[in-house]
């Protein structure tokens, strides 16, 4: 089955904010209390089982201190072109 861009994206999205928590010795659980949802919602959001929200989305770069538009320019250098 064919993947969409978004489809594409929301995964490498998913890849770059595992990255950037490693990179500030973050779990899953800390994000998850700093943007103030439980851990098995953005659990799902990372395995791609539910869409983040955009308003999650802007939260997590915030967390993560740095602009809702860098984590997705991150994300999106991630994408393998489509052959």
């Amino acid at each position: 089955m064919e993947t969409t861009y978004g489809e594409r994206l929301e995964a490498a999205l998913s890849k770059q904010i595992t990255i950037e928590l490693a990179e500030r010795d973050m779990t899953q659980k800390d994000l998850a209390e700093a943007i103030g949802v439980g851990r098995p919602a953005l659990n799902r959001y990372m395995k791609g089982h539910q869409s983040m929200p955009m308003p999650t989305l802007f939260k997590v770069a915030e967390a993560l201190k740095i602009t809702p538009h860098a984590l997705v320019e991150r994300a999106e250098a991630r994408l393998q072109p489509e052959d």
